[in-house]
């Protein structure tokens, strides 16, 4: 299908000059029998250095730019995709733009691309968006006059991510050399500069604040930018067997821990936690085991013998690949199968993050770049972790939260930026809204948020129908200022209603991010930077997690439920939602209804083209009583579709037990619950 629509295109073309690019295994082939003009060029984007300008002696020169009659970008998957986009920036304009995905997950949108914006492309003549093969997709878009190539690409790149991007990478990067887009996939921020710089100007601004190069061993030149400051990596083929093995002054075991033992985390290039990341996560429960090992000259995962995912050299791992593992138990790790040092360290770390539960012996030296956090867990795991559904979802958390806080794009490129002393914008604030109308339950909330943990927070505490000065509000308000951390008290008339004191909430709060927070609920230690994780790699709209573990307190029953986590969704759990203040504000607020509030704000973020994700839910428990809550559903709903269940309070391992409620004793309580 990709080929005759490229067949079609190249024929429809006139006499114009036509630019052929491809990412992502296998895709050269695709194009290898089209018929294609002497003057007309085949790029791998993968392989062109950043920072080289294309040779184009037949475009057109219009308004200094070159412009030919067609690009098209033929990617093997969206995580091909991002990295092609961040090379974009060196295509020449084009009047016709055709993208191609050979293979999705099927878990993101259709490539339909929404305009720019600024009348760019208000003579556009004509688009077609169709399906190719199973999974695959094909996108052009047809104009009178050549339009910005790169902006194409980002248009139908962020529509299969809804109309929302998530948050930006700091800083704003230059790059040069081979291997650089895997350091900044998804940016058409990211511009190519030369070795030696300076960095360009656009007016009297540099385009940039920190330039990166990646080149191999050879010798760099000076950097010739005052302003701008550089940072140098190494490619991942620098650090490739065959090199260490030549190296002529010691043998390759020396030489491979003396080169890797000096290394860092952040010398190997990041993960796109965009698209490599634990979307489409599913419970097994008695899947196989397959090998992360060397199958003839390629690292592969294994499984029996079928291999399931053919590893980049550089070590990348794509969202096509992970959905291919779902339906594994887990993947076991031979470290002596890989390219090289920061391949393998790359391959492991994408598969943590995608939630893919892993096994290994001792981590070899030469691994250090891995990171302490992941190396600790993958050898404190065993097979009998992952025989277990629960244990091993818990343990897929883990792997997940320390790989993409370690090894994502935005963590690296943060770390980079205080490396070469770059003043970075600060991590978003969270207001975390808890409105009670029980004076009983504050100290019990409070101590649930109080143990919060890589997040910056404050809290807007409203008492719905009583006063501040009672005895154990006083008490826990004092417990909890005396953590350090900001609270706003709030003290609401009891016959407002309910919508409306949320809507008064928020008014009080001073967070980038708004978090609903329910008084009678559990929430583990890592609730809310689970949350703002998730955040950055679905880029919905809204967040939250779904009700796994309900805790019934009349039979003092705990249960399990068999819920789909890691997808986008049109319900999530009420006390867990994580949104921005903007997203607020775009919606309405609250409606000022007494009950069915959060089921509201919900319908309204889908209908205004938003969209709602499920993170993992073992970090919170429901807590159901035997009425009185303004979302009623009995315990016949509750008890149906789980998984499992327990007698008493039994939460995930992931709650990390309960806190003491702050000011006060734990003590029973009664009254309406919401």
């Amino acid at each position: 299908m990709i080929t005759t629509a490229l067949r079609h295109t190249l024929r429809a073309r006139g006499t114009e000059t036509a630019v052929l690019c491809h990412a992502g295994a296998d895709t050269r082939s695709i194009l290898a029998e089209l018929p294609l003009r002497p003057d007309d060029l085949l790029l791998d984007l993968d392989a062109h250095p950043l920072g080289r300008p294309l040779e184009l002696p037949r475009a057109w020169i219009r308004d200094g730019e070159a412009e030919v009659g067609l690009v098209a970008v033929l990617a093997a998957t969206p995580t091909d995709l991002h990295r092609a986009l961040t090379a974009a920036v060196h295509l020449p304009r084009a009047v016709h733009v055709l993208v191609a995905l050979a293979a999705t997950t099927g878990q993101q949108e259709p490539p339909i691309p929404a305009s720019p914006g600024m009348g760019q492309w208000r003579d556009l003549q004509e688009m077609r968006v169709r399906r190719a093969n199973r999974s695959g997709w094909v996108c052009e878009l047809f104009f009178p006059n050549g339009v910005d190539t790169a902006q194409v690409v980002d248009a139908v790149v962020h529509g299969t991510r809804g109309r929302r991007r998530g948050p930006a990478t700091a800083p704003m990067a230059v790059l040069n050399g081979p291997e650089a887009t895997l350091w900044r996939p998804g940016d058409t921020g990211a511009h190519g500069v030369d070795a030696a710089g300076p960095v360009p100007l656009r007016r009297v601004t540099p385009v940039g604040d920190l330039a990166l190069r990646v080149s191999g061993d050879g010798e760099r030149p000076g950097w010739t930018d005052p302003v701008v400051p550089v940072l140098d990596r190494a490619t991942t083929g620098a650090d490739s067997w065959e090199r260490i093995a030549s190296d002529e002054h010691t043998g390759v075991r020396a030489a491979t821990a003396a080169r890797t033992e000096a290394a860092s985390v952040n010398a190997v290039a990041p993960i796109d936690e965009t698209t490599v990341n634990p979307t489409g996560f599913t419970r097994v429960g008695n899947g196989n085991l397959a090998d992360l090992t060397l199958h003839g000259a390629h690292a592969v995962v294994r499984e029996g013998d079928k291999d399931l995912v053919t590893v980049a050299a550089d070590g990348t791992v794509t969202d096509v690949d992970l959905s291919r593992l779902r339906h594994l138990r887990g993947v076991r790790v031979d470290w002596s199968g890989h390219t090289g040092p920061s391949a393998a360290v790359r391959a492991v770390a994408s598969l943590a993050a995608g939630g893919v539960p892993l096994l290994s012996g001792g981590v070899p030296a030469w691994a250090s770049g891995l990171g302490a956090p992941l190396t600790d867990l993958i050898t404190g795991a065993g097979d009998e972790d992952l025989r277990d559904q629960l244990r091993r979802e818990e343990y897929s958390v883990r792997l997940r939260r320390a790989a993409l806080r370690t090894h994502g794009q935005r963590s690296r490129w943060r770390a980079l930026g205080a490396e070469a002393g770059i003043p970075l914008p600060r991590e978003p604030r969270v207001s975390v809204i808890l409105c009670t109308r029980r004076p009983e339950m504050v100290g019990f909330a409070l101590a649930q948020i109080a143990r919060q943990r890589g997040v910056d927070l404050e809290v807007v505490l409203t008492l719905h129908g009583f006063p501040a000065d009672r005895p154990e509000v006083r008490s826990a308000v004092a417990a909890f200022r005396d953590t350090g951390r900001p609270l706003v008290v709030h003290e609401a008339d009891a016959d407002q209603v309910f919508g409306s004191v949320l809507n008064d909430s928020v008014a009080r709060a001073s967070g980038d991010l708004i978090s609903k927070w329910d008084d009678d609920d559990w929430y583990g230690p890592d609730h809310l930077a689970d949350l703002l994780l998730a955040r950055t790699y679905s880029g919905a709209e809204l967040v939250g997690v779904g009700q796994d573990f309900v805790y019934l307190q009349e039979v003092d029953l705990t249960v399990w439920r068999n819920r789909r986590s890691e997808a986008a969704t049109r319900f999530i759990a009420g006390g867990t939602i994580l949104t921005d203040r903007v997203v607020l504000e775009e919606v309405g607020g609250f409606r000022p209804l007494p009950r069915a509030i959060d089921t509201q704000l919900l319908i309204a973020v889908i209908r205004g083209g938003g969209r709602i994700y499920r993170a993992h839910g073992l970090g919170y428990v429901l807590r159901r009583t035997g009425g009185g809550h303004t979302w009623s559903e009995d315990m016949a709903f509750f008890l149906h579709n789980h998984t499992q269940q327990w007698f008493g309070w039994r939460p995930s391992a992931l709650m990390e037990g309960e806190p003491s409620p702050l000011g006060q004793p734990a003590t029973e309580y009664t009254g309406e619950i919401r």
